[in-house]
């Protein structure tokens, strides 16, 4: 027995959206194990944005299965069936239930993402680090209210999941803040994905590698957008064919919530993919082309050897922690390490944590720095 015949309300926009929110929550489930794995057994960073990733996964795991329960009975197809088959008192039980867990899903992934890049900032920025806190706590304060206007809607509340008390409702409150904090989680997500290329940016390591960190962790960009949409489409609320109309809104609202899971959830990752992306950072560093020196370093006799143009110096090194054991002070010269290319016995690397703050026992990000750089490149 097919689902259409098991749940008559079950069609419209409900199979896509079902589909499509187990495949993006399957992929989170998956990163987030992950996450978990790194945090368990590669290095202690970021245990408090763990934490609330793990909230925000557990939100969004609870929406994702009382979506598709309210899906089953007729979120997405259109209301006229939905009251045919006599699933309209589940359908808005189900649906309301819903959005309930959504508002509080939604806040909670902001705080995670935010949480996440203030560890990452560590002490370096403090204006970043201001900024993002204000943010997240912009978030939770602003979506009380809409949290608790899902039961405020009806009187008395039981008259919410009542088909013949439907007139005891108002929504329209809920959907116009709805409008409000929706701009405010959009305006979140896209400041979320920017903050961490501007972090990014002014730092001297490989260029792909550079670029390649941004892109992911500026993945955020396409949460906000959905954000966007998912806003928009509260206005179908209010329509009279509003079963049909939310399928819309809970589409984009499933793919803003596991999105954001899945974008923040990557970075934290990295080490267990850096046995892949060493080899082709460091034949990427191979192939750049040397600068021409009139003589070889090293070959002339001791007296002449000041007058020699120095080598090329590469200025910075990445590594990802990936033990337990605290981040060295020092790196001695000759020391193998995760560098992408060599440097010289003449001067002498001391490291840094940048996107950390110094006390921490690992870095998510290492990057070591020459005291000078005479010869940028």
């Amino acid at each position: 027995m097919g689902l259409h015949e098991q749940f008559p309300a079950y069609g419209g926009r409900g199979p896509g959206d079902l589909r499509l929110g187990l495949a993006l929550g399957s992929l989170a489930t998956v990163v987030m194990a992950m996450r978990v794995y790194v945090r368990l057994r590669v290095n202690k960073f970021g245990t408090t944005a763990l934490i609330w990733s793990l909230m925000a996964w557990m939100f969004t795991a609870i929406t994702q299965i009382l979506g598709i329960i309210s899906v089953l009975h007729g979120l997405g197809n259109h209301i006229t069936i939905v009251t045919k088959t006599g699933e309209l008192h589940n359908f808005l039980l189900f649906t309301w239930i819903t959005v309930f867990f959504f508002n509080l899903a939604i806040p909670t992934g902001k705080v995670a993402v935010a949480a996440f890049l203030i560890e990452m900032n560590g002490q370096s920025n403090p204006k970043i680090r201001r900024s993002l806190i204000i943010l997240a706590v912009a978030n939770i304060i602003l979506n009380i209210p809409q949290v608790l206007m899902v039961w405020f809607q009806c009187t008395p509340v039981d008259a919410l999941w009542d088909p013949l008390r439907q007139s005891h409702c108002d929504h329209r409150k809920s959907v116009y803040y709805t409008y409000f904090v929706g701009a405010v989680a959009a305006f979140s997500d896209f400041y979320l994905a920017i903050i961490p290329i501007n972090m990014l940016m002014p730092l001297r390591i490989d260029r792909k590698l550079k670029w390649g960190l941004s892109f992911l962790m500026g993945c955020g960009i396409f949460a906000g957008v959905a954000a966007i949409v998912r806003t928009w489409a509260a206005k179908f609320i209010l329509s009279d064919d509003s079963s049909y109309g939310v399928g819309v809104l809970f589409r984009w609202g499933e793919i803003e919530e596991w999105v954001v899971l899945i974008t923040m959830s990557i970075p934290p990752v990295w080490p267990l993919f850096r046995p892949f992306t060493h080899k082709f950072i460091k034949s990427t560093s191979s192939r750049s082309q040397p600068r021409n020196y009139q003589q070889p370093y090293g070959t002339s006799a001791p007296g002449d050897r000041a007058s020699l143009a120095p080598p090329p110096l590469v200025t910075t090194t990445i590594s990802i922690s990936s033990s337990k054991e605290p981040t060295p002070t020092s790196v001695p010269v000759g020391a193998s390490s995760d560098s992408v290319s060599k440097y010289s016995d003449d001067h002498q690397e001391v490291p840094y944590n940048v996107l950390s703050d110094k006390n921490m026992e690992a870095a998510w990000v290492q990057l070591s720095d020459l005291e000078k750089n005479p010869y940028p490149q």
